[in-house]
């Protein structure tokens, strides 16, 4: 290193103790003249000698606690923690050494303490000044002398801004704005719907109002940004907020949930905009860590299609918990080697296995069952499409049927633990093939027909984002002009987002005793209609004026409204508030098996009209919306048995 780059480097730690030598000596003065009224002799003479060899050991322990290579002007409380740390032990030191003097030099037993408490205070100040005239130097929009001196520049040219909600995300998101010198942001106000807060103070910023006040104060301040700081508010909430941020020509931004930013630091590069996602907000699930990890450390695990949209957020979760393995199954080789890549950077101790298979295929299930001994069991693996199965619903009783009976069978076989399979709130009352399907998978569940392992199934609607859901198809279509197609104009949904869907799967899990259903709470179903309207407009345009939504028609095997439950199924209540349960009900396992045999039959010979006369047989329930065209009976079936 070069002579300058070395100076520059030791120039600050050689101002911070200078600085603080001079803070110690006179604190250790003024303790002496506190306790004794001035210096009289011995006194004066213990003085002069002990001043150097205090302050030289002060120096010393705070440079061991690392006092000098911290940044002042970013002082925190845990930076007055370790002063005070290292204040406690030169006070001790200074105590031990008093113990050694002749008696001809007198140190006041309360010298020290007196001492210490000064020297805290003084050089606690001295930081926390720094901290306070760097940050003062972005306040208001004019540089103040100390400021000038400390080389801070003013933020005349700054982004005002105005911060909606004076809580911890508004602290936070503010502190973090005084103290970036890289982002041009003036917070100029607060508001909050809370009547304590109003014309308080939060870091020198007011708050001057209310959520309806927002149009009033962005025109009076020249406000060019409105920052949405409330991570804990819900979806109606930020409805409204985002409703009267659209009649400002403000842009605005929304701070999302704490815990989804990294050890709940908020910097300003959290800030995004807001997406249809925070519309539908929910208030977040807590988990009960213990329990989960309880079942899950230290366990092999598989997860059946684990590349999907919930089955890979069941490995990120899954893996949290310390397993010993994860095998990741599944039937796309592009998707099973992306979450593989994705979980290998923080996988750990935990090993990673890929499988590539289908759970319509039994002896593959067996022979990786043989292989890697798994001891839980994740059921992610279904057709999901409604009209997809509508129109191959042959494949839907394969995968959805067959291949939830084969998980079960061989998870029994093999003794799993635990098998928890997903389900899906259009198994209640079907009017899909896709529906039904998942409906026998709940009967083979609710049967109790396998004794060594506890199976349970978890039921819940929508979710928020994944694969050929709603809205990425909304997003494609708006990108695209429009107009936005929606099968009918009353039609309506429940939603979550993965990572809650997922948390609430691990967690049912926990809680299985065998056969039960267990049903998510879901919260207030979302009406369609609203959902692409309020997604046009997060695009910054106008719902029928720039994109066109459009009324097509319900498709086959769709509803209006999914329910949770049946009317016939008492729900009870967990441990956990938002997970309910569904007890067996004893269905006869023979005759379920029988009927689901003939029904594999039917798919075997891609008998539609056969496979829909199955399903009724086994889900009474099941009612379609539309019966398709009868389709011949071809004399060789897809998978190439004779028929």
């Amino acid at each position: 290193m070069t002579p300058a780059p070395r100076l520059r480097t030791v120039a600050p730690v050689i101002a911070k103790m200078a600085a603080d030598a001079g803070i110690f000596a006179f604190a250790y003065v003024l303790a002496y003249l506190a306790r004794l009224d001035g210096f009289p002799e011995p006194y004066r003479r213990t003085l002069l000698l002990t001043l150097p060899a205090v302050v030289a050991t002060k120096l010393l322990v705070h440079a061991y606690f690392g006092s000098y290579r911290t940044i002042w002007r970013y002082a925190s409380l845990r930076d007055l923690q370790f002063l005070g740390h290292s204040a406690l032990v030169s006070c001790a030191a200074i105590i031990t050494v008093g113990f050694f003097l002749p008696d001809s030099m007198q140190l006041p037993r309360s010298v020290p303490f007196i001492d210490l408490a000064i020297a805290v205070l003084l050089a606690g100040a001295a930081r926390l000044s720094v901290r306070i005239f760097h940050e003062a130097s972005y306040a208001g929009g004019r540089a103040t002398v100390a400021a000038q001196f400390l080389g801070t520049r003013p933020r005349r040219k700054s982004r005002r801004v105005l911060v909606v909600g004076a809580g911890d995300g508004g602290e936070m998101i503010v502190r973090e704005m005084f103290r970036n010198q890289r982002m041009d942001y003036n917070p100029v106000a607060f508001v909050d719907d809370n009547p304590l807060k109003q014309g308080q103070r939060i870091h020198g910023v007011p708050v001057l109002g209310r959520t309806l006040d927002i149009p009033r104060l962005v025109a009076a301040h020249d406000v060019k940004e409105i920052l949405i700081a409330i991570p804990s508010a819900r979806g109606r909430d930020v409805r409204t907020i985002v409703e009267v941020c659209r009649n400002t020509p403000a842009t605005f931004k929304i701070l999302p949930d704490l815990s989804r930013i990294q050890d709940g630091k908020v910097e300003l590069g959290d800030l995004r905009s807001v997406e249809v996602e925070d519309l539908l907000g929910r208030d977040v699930a807590t988990l009960d860590h213990s329990m989960i990890a309880a079942y899950v450390r230290g366990k092999r695990v598989l997860v059946t299609g684990a590349g999907g949209s919930i089955g890979s957020e069941l490995c990120r979760q899954i893996l949290k918990f310390g397993p010993a393995e994860i095998q990741l199954f599944g039937r796309g080789e592009n998707s099973i080697y992306e979450i593989h890549n994705e979980l290998s950077r923080q996988a750990g101790f935990t090993r990673l296995v890929q499988v590539i298979g289908d759970v319509i295929n039994k002896k593959k299930l067996e022979g990786i069952f043989a292989m890697y001994r798994p001891q839980l069991v994740f059921h992610a693996g279904a057709d999901k499409h409604v009209p997809l199965m509508e129109m191959n619903p042959d494949e839907a009783v394969f995968n959805n049927v067959v291949g939830t009976k084969n998980v079960l069978e061989v998870s029994d076989a093999y003794r799993v633990e635990r098998v928890v399979c997903i389900s899906t709130d259009k198994a209640v009352n079907p009017t899909s093939v896709m529906g039904c399907c998942k409906r026998v998978a709940e009967l083979l569940i609710r049967s109790n027909m396998y004794q060594h392992t506890v199976a349970c199934a978890v039921r819940f609607g929508n979710v928020l984002g994944s694969r050929g859901s709603v809205i990425p198809h909304f997003k494609r279509q708006i990108a695209q002009g429009g107009p936005i197609t929606v099968t009918h104009r009353d039609i309506r949904r429940y939603f979550m987002t993965i990572p809650e869907a997922a948390g609430l799967v691990i967690q049912a899990g926990a809680m299985g005793r065998g056969g039960e259903i267990f049903v998510l709470d879901m919260g207030e179903p979302v009406r369609i209609w609203d959902l692409a309207e309020n997604m046009i407009r997060l695009a910054g345009l106008e719902p029928g004026r720039d994109v066109e939504v459009r009324e097509v028609g319900l498709r086959p095997g769709e509803k209006l409204d999914e329910e949770l439950n049946y009317h016939t199924e008492p729900l009870e209540p967990t441990t956990h508030p938002k997970i309910t349960c569904v007890r067996g009900d004893g269905t006869d396992p023979l005759k379920l098996l029988s009927e689901i045999k003939i029904l594999t039959d039917k798919a075997l010979r891609m008998d539609f009209a056969g496979i829909r006369a199955g399903l009724r047989r086994i889900v009474p329930e099941y009612a379609p919306n539309e019966e398709p065209e009868p389709m011949p009976v071809p004399m060789i079936s897809f998978r190439g048995e004779s028929s």
